[in-house]
Parts: C-alpha cells; sequence; structure tokens
C-alpha cells in the first residue's frame, strides 16, 4: 500500500498537465522526424537532378568524341585522289566517310546521280561543308577541267569559273564567277583600304564570304606576284617627317583620313625615327606598312627634343610615350635631386620602363 501511495503521488497528473505532456510528446517526435523527411526529399530531387545532369553530360562527351573521332578518322586516313563517281566502297572507307556518308553516296549513284564538280558532293546527306572542305584537294572527277561551263545558281543567272586573280579583278568578273555582289563589293573595299590578297586561303578574310563559293573557287585563283623587274623604277618615295597629307595620300591605301592622323602623330612625337613607329597610328595594320614601306624614307629631319631638365609636367606629358604619372616621377625626381645628369638616370631609377626608354632615348635631351 506504501508502495502504491508513492506511485500515485508521483506519477498521478491533473487534467492539464497531461495534456502539456502530450503536445510536449508530439512537439518532440515532430523535431524528430522532420528532418529526415526533407533530407529524404532534397536527397532524391539531388539525386534526380544529378542522374539528369549525368545524362546531359554523357549525351555532351558523346557528341564531342563524335566529332573528335570524325576528324580524328579523316586526318589519320590515308588520303589519295579519287573520282566520287567511281570510287569504291573501300576506297571511300579509306578517305575516312563513315558508313552512314558512304552508304547515302552510293544510293545517290545507283539512282542515276552524277557529280559534275566539287561542290556537288554537297548534294549527299550527312556530308557537310567541312568535310568537302578537308577533301577538296583530293577529288578529280572526270572531265573536270571542263568545269567551266556555266552553271545556273540560285538567283537564276548563270556564272562560269576561270582563273582569276582576286587582287585586280573587276566587280563585273566577280559577278561572272557567280560572286553575291555585296562580297565583291568589300572585296573592293578592302583592297582599297590597302588590304592584299597573298594566297587564296585569304579570301576568307572577307566577311560574309560564302565557304561552298569559296570552296569552288579555290582551284582557280591565281594569285600573280610581281617580281622586282616588275616594279617600275619611277616608284615616288615619301619622306615621313617633311611630307604634307598631300603627299602621303599618293601611298597606296592611304588616304585623307590616315594621312591626317600620321602628321597629327607625327607631331606629337617630334618627328618619326623608324618606320615601325607607323604601327602606333590608329589604323596602320602590319599589312599596310609592309604595302607601303618600300614607298617611304625616314627623312634627317631634325627631331624635335624633350628637355627633361627645364620642361615641365604638362609638355613632357603631351608626348605619347610619357604617360602622367612618369611626368610627375620625372619632376618629383629633378625637386629632390637637383637635375638630371645623364639620360640614363631615367632607367636607373625605375622612372621609365625599360621597353619605353629605348623607344624613347631618340627624343631625350638635358638642357
Amino acid at each position: 500500500m506504501k508502495f502504491k501511495h508513492i506511485f500515485r503521488e508521483y506519477f498521478s497528473y491533473s487534467a492539464s498537465e497531461r495534456n502539456g505532456i502530450i503536445i510536449l510528446v508530439v512537439l518532440l517526435m515532430a523535431m524528430y522526424f522532420l528532418p529526415l523527411v526533407f533530407q529524404s526529399g532534397e536527397d532524391s530531387e539531388f539525386v534526380i537532378d544529378r542522374k539528369k545532369q549525368n545524362q546531359i553530360d554523357s549525351l555532351i562527351s558523346l557528341i564531342e568524341n563524335k566529332e573528335v573521332n570524325k576528324k580524328e578518322q579523316i586526318k589519320i586516313a590515308s588520303l589519295d585522289f579519287f573520282d566520287p563517281n567511281k570510287a569504291s566502297k573501300e576506297e571511300l572507307i579509306n578517305l575516312g566517310l563513315t558508313s552512314f556518308q558512304i552508304n547515302n553516296l552510293i544510293k545517290f549513284r545507283n539512282k542515276g546521280g552524277k557529280f559534275k564538280a566539287k561542290i556537288d558532293l554537297l548534294k549527299i546527306y550527312g556530308i557537310n561543308e567541312s568535310d568537302l572542305e578537308l577533301l577538296s584537294n583530293y577529288i578529280r572527277i572526270s572531265g573536270d577541267e571542263d568545269i567551266k561551263k556555266e552553271r545556273p545558281i540560285n538567283t537564276g543567272k548563270k556564272y562560269h569559273l576561270f582563273a582569276f586573280d582576286p587582287n585586280v579583278i573587276s566587280l563585273k568578273e566577280w559577278d561572272s564567277l557567280g560572286v553575291n555582289k555585296r562580297i565583291s563589293v568589300r572585296i573592293k573595299n578592302y583592297l582599297a583600304a590597302g588590304g592584299n590578297f597573298r594566297q587564296a586561303t585569304d579570301l576568307k578574310k572577307i566577311y560574309g564570304f560564302d565557304s561552298v563559293k569559296f570552296v569552288e573557287l579555290l582551284p582557280y585563283v591565281k594569285i600573280v606576284v610581281k617580281s622586282n623587274s616588275e616594279i617600275p623604277s619611277n616608284k615616288i618615295l615619301v619622306q615621313l617627317n617633311s611630307s604634307d597629307t598631300t603627299q602621303l595620300k599618293q601611298l597606296p591605301g592611304i588616304g585623307s583620313v590616315l594621312s591626317l592622323r600620321i602628321v597629327k602623330y607625327r607631331d606629337l612625337l617630334g618627328g618619326f625615327v623608324s618606320k615601325d613607329q607607323l604601327l602606333e597610328v590608329y589604323g596602320i595594320t602590319k599589312e599596310k606598312l609592309i604595302r607601303i614601306e618600300s614607298s617611304i624614307c625616314v627623312d634627317s629631319i631634325s627631331i624635335r627634343r624633350l628637355m627633361i631638365n627645364s620642361f615641365d609636367a604638362l609638355r613632357l606629358r603631351k608626348h605619347p610615350y610619357i604617360n602622367q604619372r612618369t611626368a610627375k616621377d620625372i619632376i618629383r625626381y629633378r625637386e629632390r635631386n637637383g637635375n638630371f645628369t645623364s639620360v640614363d638616370q631615367l632607367q636607373t631609377h625605375k622612372l621609365i620602363p625599360d621597353s619605353i626608354f629605348l623607344k624613347l632615348t631618340p627624343y631625350l635631351e638635358l638642357n
């Protein structure tokens, strides 16, 4: 009886106490199980997302590997001259073509199809422009020399192929080759601006030049390189430091804008000491410089000097090779240490980077 009394005393609860205990137990159970539920949902979602991502990665890898393998297959294939109208299945395999491409090509021939020009290979489903470009130099179609005959193009016009030099042919001749008028005008503008085609593949420099047309024209490009004997002996020679804009415009590819820029930059420099300094003029490319190099010379006109012991920061800063910080450093050095005794002090005291110092030296003077 005594035990029952003790048990009832410690383990008997009022109705409100029992309700409180029940609520507490429910809350504890919720706190325990809810994280497990959410974690399970997140994990499953993560597993699903990861599974999807793995599938996507596998697909991308498959596509990339297929493309790489295709290129490598063509690269290591024993390429040899072939006629697509007569080549056997084994020959086509050796060229690196896929079974799919070969089957489509053979079906085309079996149905009476015939390749009259290299570009006709694009009729075969599965053969694209990159394949044609890789194989172009190895294609030899019987009667290929007679491809000059007129063939219709999409516009309904007719064109014929002939040997040409892209540096000299006219707009009418480009049109005869089947080149879009917009592209031929771009070519003319490119040449007028000082551009030049040194090899057949340079035609790709022209924005929008159709790749199929490029492959078709490639065998007919014949660029004539002038020998020294063909260059006229009375060729003009323009002096960079004393010529005005009118004289500079006589140079090939140098118009009003570029000639004015050259004169303005020459004034800022204090005169040119090297032909290569023309590359610092906006719009003068290496190609353009090579084209005019034999027609220009650096005359021995006096170079305008920079007096590093007397010029203030503003006058120093005007030179293209000296920035604002360098000009201030030169002035600060003079204020602290007195005048420069040698122009080499600019380099030894790290006032000017070595690369700039070499370019600037011809313009420096102490007094």
